[in-house]
């Protein structure tokens, strides 16, 4: 590093935006929030690195330059790189605006104030990389956590790149292979995932608690340090980026912005990830971000924007907003383990998919039970967070099938199967956003714990290896996701309208029971028919499709339901069913004896084409 000397650096007219340190041609910009009046220095370290000792350099800010709550000057001599604290009245701050964060390189370590901005040289060649803008509709999201998805030693990934960004790389691959197109990451900025006690833990209480999801305070601005093999996650994270959008991958990013959060603040953090990161979309906590701003940001209207919640709206040039909430999971676990009064949400939640903005579907989450966990645990088991199993969400909707836990029964673990496969079928038969957790396609497991928030051990951490049952779930999901993308019926641009707006002498999508067109909604029904008539998906420019119908019955006993006619020469056929062949599709269709009735089995779904 080149040796600072205050002989060579010249202080000019700075601007106030954008905030924090910013290199331009002629010098380098800093600006900074400070009370009217506070003197303010710019503290330079000569070691790339602080320990609390160093001795800075101290550049004072010319009150000329002072707007408002802001202070900026402009500097020429600095060097390449440089470590950096501001210094407001008599305490040391770190800006909030930083771009990247040293003293946090090791996940988990409690450096107390150890840590300070840096300032790097950004010449990363990007080699025209080009981002996939895959249309919503057509949208697979894959949700992981950047640490645990490869930190496990089963997952095969190098040395130390084991729980990194360069970790993901390896594996792209694998994603590939899945067939997911949208990865989004859990907090992968800078937070501190040591929490700062107000008091002193006892020797009873142990050590805090790792924070090991991020949901808290963070420098918002700068890639996670102890995520990265490199020890540069600002080089290590585009790399990523740039490779997944080699293999038609898009990276989405989760931020969880603490209350009092400045909306001007947030706006500026997702725009600098967007045109720094090329990040294709962010996940935002709506109770403090603004949400409307951030909707009808110009720069952000080709990024994919998910919140739970938005206001309904017009028709928009393109779809990039999505809800993203617990509905699905809701009533999608209520369903299968069979309550009473839910054929109705179950319909309304698979049909949901609104003109001004989509919604994601799914059964699993990072804060809830995982699929497996959810067909094997009827209650939570969180002992291992500290907090006496008084954590998490009391209710979790699963049904362990008959025993808790693991469990050796055949009856128990066939029945355990055939309910992840009738789950991953409903995600992805419906005409929402599919989202994964990562590790559910081959039937991953926490032992229970639906609130690991604290847990950086193997409960969270993503084990690879695979025996029979799990090689057989991953494969089904594969063929499930391509059955999807191949089917353009299940994945509209927007909502199914229930009418025969076409004209082909059948509605898009319609509902039966026991009796052809006429759905039995009654408290306790829990089986259905949906039917898709494939025609109407050439107004949603592809090509006509197939009529397919769907079989779905959440009772301990089968329920015969009716097929409607099909145009003349068409015949019915069975394509998939739960309970058969452990939930493969068939490598031939299966001619139906009976054209008029199914059988659905119990706690079973099936699928039938029309052709």
């Amino acid at each position: 590093m080149a040796k600072l000397d205050k002989m060579k650096y010249n202080i000019k007219e700075g601007h106030p935006f954008p905030m924090g340190v910013t290199r331009e041609v002629d010098g380098i910009n800093i600006s900074v929030q400070a009370p009217e009046k506070m003197p303010v220095k710019f503290l330079v370290y000569k070691k790339l690195r602080y320990t609390g000792k160093e001795q800075p350099e101290k550049i004072p800010f010319p009150e000329s330059g002072r707007m408002g709550k802001i202070i900026c000057m402009k500097v020429e001599g600095l060097p390449e790189s440089f470590a950096y604290h501001f210094q407001i009245g008599n305490e040391i701050e770190t800006d909030s605006y930083a771009k990247y964060i040293l003293g946090r390189e090791q996940f988990g370590k409690n450096l107390g104030n150890r840590c300070c901005a840096f300032c790097f040289s950004n010449t990363y060649n990007w080699e025209g990389d080009r981002k996939p803008n895959i249309p919503m509709e057509d949208t697979i999201l894959y949700r992981l956590h950047v640490r645990g998805f490869t930190k496990h030693a089963s997952s095969q990934v190098n040395g130390k790149a084991r729980g990194t960004f360069a970790g993901i790389k390896e594996k792209i691959p694998y994603l590939k292979e899945l067939g997911i197109t949208t990865v989004e990451l859990l907090p992968a900025y800078e937070f501190d995932e040591v929490p700062k006690l107000s008091y002193e833990p006892s020797a009873k209480q142990g050590q805090s608690r790792i924070n090991y999801w991020g949901y808290t305070d963070a420098y918002y601005f700068s890639p996670k340090a102890s995520y990265s093999e490199c020890g540069k996650a600002y080089i290590e994270l585009k790399d990523l980026v740039k490779e997944l959008h080699k293999n038609e991958i898009e990276l989405c990013m989760e931020f969880y912005f603490i209350p009092g959060t400045r909306k001007e603040y947030i706006l500026e953090c997702l725009r600098y990830w967007a045109l720094e990161y090329h990040i294709d979309g962010f996940h935002v906590n709506s109770d403090v971000a603004p949400m409307q701003m951030i909707a009808e940001d110009l720069l952000l209207a080709s990024t994919k924007l998910f919140g739970t919640w938005w206001e309904e709206g017009e028709r928009r040039e393109k779809k990039h907003l999505a809800e993203f909430h617990d509905g699905f999971l809701v009533d999608a676990r209520k369903y299968l383990k069979g309550d009473n009064e839910q054929i109705q949400a179950l319909l309304y939640r698979m049909r949901y998919n609104p003109i001004g903005h989509g919604v994601v579907n799914y059964i699993a989450n990072h804060d809830s039970l995982t699929l497996y966990d959810n067909v094997t645990y009827e209650k939570k088991h969180n002992e291992k967070n500290g907090e006496n199993n008084h954590d998490g969400n009391v209710y979790n909707y699963s049904w362990n099938c008959g025993e808790e836990g693991e469990s050796r029964r055949k009856k128990v673990l066939e029945r355990r199967s055939r309910q992840i496969r009738n789950s991953l079928l409903l995600v992805f038969l419906s005409q929402g956003i599919p989202m994964l957790l990562a590790g559910d396609e081959f039937g991953r497991t926490k032992g229970g714990n639906s609130n690991a928030w604290c847990q950086d051990n193997e409960i969270s951490w993503i084990n690879w290896n695979l025996n029979q049952n799990r090689r057989e779930i991953l494969a089904f999901t594969k063929e499930l996701i391509t059955f999807r993308k191949e089917h353009r019926i299940f994945h509209m641009p927007n909502q199914l309208k229930l009418m025969d707006y076409g004209k082909n002498g059948y509605p898009d999508i319609s509902y039966h029971g026991t009796k052809a067109w006429y759905p039995d909604f009654d408290t306790y029904s829990r089986h259905i028919g949906i039917m898709y008539c494939g025609e109407y998906a050439k107004y949603a420019k592809g090509k006509p499709d197939d009529f397919f119908y769907v079989a779905l019955n959440s009772h301990w006993e089968s329920h015969i339901l009716a097929l409607p006619n099909l145009p003349k020469g068409k015949h019915w056929y069975e394509i998939f069913s739960t309970e058969k062949e452990k939930g493969r599709f068939r490598k031939e269709k299966l001619l139906l004896e009976n054209q008029k009735e199914f059988r659905v089995a119990p706690r079973s779904s099936a699928i039938l084409v029309g052709v």
